[in-house]
């Protein structure tokens, strides 16, 4: 990542005919803290805009891997 100051990254943009999104973090960081600083961003976001993380999710399902 070229600024020093950015811990994680996300982005959607658009190519050609396709919307596609990437995730970027900064090599110092651990696993641990990308992945807290992901989950701090999605709680952001539900906040922000409640709608999506309620009204609009009818079914999700996934698994968790366990911490190592």
């Amino acid at each position: 990542m070229k600024d020093s100051n950015i811990l994680v990254a996300i982005t959607a943009s658009r190519e050609k005919d396709e919307i596609v999104y990437s995730v970027e973090c900064a090599n110092n960081i651990t696993n641990e803290e990308f992945e807290y600083y992901l989950s701090e961003i999605v709680s952001g976001i539900c906040k922000w805009k409640k709608g999506i993380c309620e009204e609009n999710i009818r079914s999700y399902k996934g698994t968790i891997d366990k911490m190592k």
